[in-house]
C-alpha cells in the first residue's frame, strides 16, 4: 500500500507539472502571437508614416521644380515635378490600402488626395501660363493667396495624419513591449516551473534509485542467504522454471547427479535427473509434469533409482513441490532428494538381523534337543569302552567316536545362544588353542588329504575368552578346509610383533584354494552371505569378525584369483594385553541378555 501511495504521488506530481507546462506554453504562445501582432501593427504605422512623408516630399519636390523652372526657364527643373506627378497617384493608392482599417485616416487620406490633386492642377496651370508667354501672370499665381492657402491646408492635413499615426505608433509599440514582457515572464515562469519540476523529479528518481538499490541489496542478501542455506543443506535440491528447465542445483545435487551447476542449469530436468525403477530397471516418469498438472507436492516411490553421469545408479528418497509467485501463480518446481543407500543398507541389515535372530532361536532349540541324545550316546560309548573282552581295535574306534561326540557336543553348546566356554576372561596359551582346533579338524584333513603346515611361535599368555577365540579360529580353519581341493595345503602361523607401542599377536590361516572373487570381498563378513551355496550358512566369518573385534582386534583378508597364483589368507591381529574390566563387563552383559532367551527355549 505504501508503494502504491508513493507511485500515485510521483505520477500526480508529474501530471501536475506537465499540466502547468502545457498551460504556460499556451499562455506563452498567446503572448508571442500578440507580440507579433502588435509588432506588425507598429510596422504598419511606420509604413504609413513613411508613405505620408514620401507624399509630402514628392509634393515639395513638385513645388520646388515648378519654382526653379519659372525663375530659370531651365527645363531640367521640371524633372522633379514630372516625377512627383507620376508617383503621387500610386503613393496615394498605397496609403489608401494601408489605412483601410482606419476609416478616419482613410478619409483624411482621401481629403489629402483631393488637396494634392488641386495643388498639382494649380502647378500645372502656372507652368502652362509661363510656357504660353504669360510669365507675369504665372508668377502672380504663385504668390496668390489661393496657392498659399492650398499649401497650408495640405500641410495641416499631413500634420494631422502624422500626429495620429505617431500616436498610434507609440500606443502600438507600448502594447508590443507589454506583450514581449509578458512573453518573457511566461518563459521565465515556464523555466522556473521546469527547473522545480526537474528538481522534484530528480529527487524522486534518486530517492527511488536509493530505495531500489536498498531493496536490491536486501534482495541480494536474502537470495544469497537462501542460496547458502540451500547449498549447505544435507539434502540435494534442484529447482526448475515453469518450462522444466533447471535454474538451481546445490552442491549435494551436483555430487549425486555427477553434474556441475554450469552443466545442469538451462537443461531439461528429465535430462539431468533420469529416474529408473529399482526392480525392473525401466525408466520412471519424471515428477515435473505431475507437479505442474496437479499443482501440489508429489512424493516419489521408495523404489526409485537416480542415474549418475557415469552410468551408476543410486537409490534415492525424494519429493517434488510446486514453486508459486506472490500471486499464487505456478512458476516452477523444486525437487528435494537424498541418497538412500545407507538407509537401504540399514533396512537390509535389519532384515538380516531379524533372520539371524530367528535362525539363532531355531538353532538354539535344535541344539538343546540334540544335547540329550548326545549325552545318551556318550554314556553308551563309555559303557562300551569299559566292557570286558572288548577288542583293542574296537576300543580305539570307540575312543575316536567319543572325541567326535565331545566335539559335536561342544558345537551344540556354542550354538545354544552362541555359548561361550568360559564365563570370565582368563589367561591361556594361544599356540595350544590353535593346535587343539587343528586336532578337531584332523579327520577332515585326512579325508581330503590336506597338508597342514604349522608355524606356531612362542607368545606370552593371552588374556581373553578362550571359548570365543576357539570358535573364531575354528570357523576360519573350517572355511579354509572347505576352500582347498583334495590334496591341497593349509598354512597356519602364529607370531608376536610390535605395532607402535603395542604388542600384538597375529594368527594367519592361508589356503591355496581358488580365492575370493573381487565382487565378493566387500560382502564376505556380512551375515548370511556365503559362496558355498548348499553347505554354507553365511554366519562363520561374521561371527569370527564379531568375536575378534570384541577382543579389540581386527580380522583382515587377502586373496588372489590368478591362474598361476591363487589362494586366501585371513589374518587375526589381537592385542596381547586387554583391559580385564571392560572385557568382563561386556561378557557379563551379553550373558545376562542371553539368559532369558535361553530359559524360554528350555522344555
Amino acid at each position: 500500500m505504501q508503494l502504491f501511495y508513493k507511485r500515485f504521488g510521483v505520477i500526480t506530481g508529474f501530471l501536475l507539472l506537465l499540466g502547468l507546462l502545457v498551460v504556460n506554453a499556451l499562455i506563452t504562445q498567446r503572448q508571442l502571437s500578440a507580440t507579433i501582432e502588435h509588432q506588425t501593427r507598429v510596422e504598419d504605422t511606420q509604413q504609413v508614416l513613411l508613405a505620408v512623408n514620401q507624399t509630402q516630399s514628392l509634393l515639395e519636390d513638385a513645388e520646388t521644380g515648378e519654382l526653379g523652372y519659372l525663375y530659370t526657364t531651365n527645363p531640367q527643373y521640371l524633372k522633379p515635378y514630372m516625377q512627383a506627378v507620376r508617383e503621387l497617384g500610386p503613393q496615394f493608392d498605397l496609403l489608401s490600402k494601408m489605412t483601410i482599417r482606419h476609416p478616419q485616416v482613410t478619409e483624411q487620406v482621401a481629403q489629402l488626395r483631393s488637396l494634392v490633386a488641386a495643388k498639382l492642377d494649380d502647378l500645372a496651370s502656372t507652368i502652362l501660363l509661363y510656357q504660353s508667354g504669360y510669365s507675369a501672370e504665372a508668377r502672380q499665381m504663385i504668390v496668390s493667396g489661393h496657392a498659399h492657402l492650398l499649401s497650408v491646408e495640405i500641410n495641416n492635413l499631413i500634420g494631422q495624419i502624422l500626429l495620429q499615426e505617431t500616436s498610434l505608433e507609440t500606443e502600438r509599440a507600448e502594447s508590443a513591449n507589454r506583450s514581449v514582457r509578458r512573453a518573457y515572464l511566461s518563459i521565465d515562469l515556464a523555466t522556473l516551473i521546469a527547473i522545480l519540476g526537474l528538481c522534484f523529479l530528480a529527487y524522486s528518481i534518486f530517492k527511488t534509485m536509493a530505495l531500489r538499490d536498498l531493496y536490491a541489496h536486501q534482495l541480494q542478501e536474502r537470495e544469497e542467504w537462501f542460496r547458502t542455506t540451500l547449498t549447505s543443506m544435507g539434502d540435494a535440491v534442484v529447482a526448475t522454471d515453469k518450462r522444466g528447465r533447471v535454474t538451481f542445483v546445490n552442491s549435494m545435487a551436483e555430487r549425486l547427479m555427477g553434474l556441475s551447476s554450469n552443466q545442469a542449469i538451462g537443461r531439461a530436468i528429465a535430462e539431468v535427473f533420469p529416474l529408473f525403477h529399482e526392480t525392473t530397471g525401466m525408466p520412471m516418469e519424471n515428477p515435473f509434469r505431475k507437479v505442474m498438472e496437479q499443482n501440489f507436492v508429489v512424493g516419489i516411490p521408495g523404489h526409485a533409482l537416480l542415474e549418475h553421469k557415469d552410468g551408476s545408479r543410486i537409490p534415492i528418497d525424494e519429493s517434488a513441490a510446486p514453486i508459486r509467485d506472490a500471486q499464487g501463480g505456478l512458476v516452477g518446481m523444486v525437487i528435494v532428494f537424498r541418497d538412500a543407500t545407507q538407509e537401504r543398507k540399514s533396512q537390509e541389515v535389519l532384515r538380516k538381523t531379524e533372520k539371524l535372530a530367528a535362525a539363532a532361536r531355531l538353532a538354539a532349540t535344535v541344539s538343546h534337543e540334540i544335547n540329550n541324545p548326545l549325552e545318551a550316546i556318550g554314556n553308551l560309548v563309555y559303557i562300551a569302552k569299559t566292557t570286558e573282552n572288548v577288542p583293542e581295535s574296537a576300543v580305539a574306534h570307540l575312543a575316536m567316536a567319543e572325541e567326535e561326540l565331545i566335539r559335536v557336543s561342544h558345537i551344540t553348546r556354542q550354538t545354544l545362544g552362541f555359548y561361550r566356554e568360559s564365563k570370565m576372561p582368563e589367561k591361556f596359551d594361544l599356540p595350544t588353542l590353535v593346535e587343539s582346533v587343528l586336532n578337531i579338524y584332523s579327520n577332515k584333513f585326512r579325508t581330503k588329504h590336506i597338508q597342514v603346515e604349522r608355524d606356531l611361535q612362542h607368545c606370552p599368555l593371552f588374556y581373553g575368552l578362550s571359548g570365543e577365540l576357539n570358535q573364531a579360529v575354528a570357523n576360519l580353519v573350517s572355511n579354509a578346509a572347505d576352500a582347498v581341493a583334495n590334496g591341497g595345503s593349509i598354512r597356519v602361523g602364529l607370531a608376536c610383533r610390535k605395532e607402535g607401542e603395542e604388542e600384538v599377536v597375529c594368527i594367519t590361516i592361508q589356503d591355496d584354494g581358488p580365492g575370493i572373487a573381487d565382487e565378493h570381498r566387500e560382502r564376505i563378513f556380512e551375515p548370511f552371505f556365503t559362496t558355498k551355496k548348499d553347505v554354507g550358512t553365511g554366519l562363520g566369518l561374521w561371527v569370527a569378525k564379531e568375536i575378534i573385534e570384541r577382543h579389540g582386534g581386527r580380522l583382515e583378508v587377502a586373496s588372489k584369483t590368478a591362474e598361476g597364483e591363487h589362494g586366501t589368507t585371513f589374518t587375526m591381529t589381537l592385542p596381547v594385553r586387554l583391559e580385564v574390566e571392560s572385557l568382563a563387563a561386556e561378557e557379563t552383559s551379553a550373558e545376562n541378555a542371553r539368559e532369558p532367551e535361553t530359559r524360554e527355549m528350555q522344555p
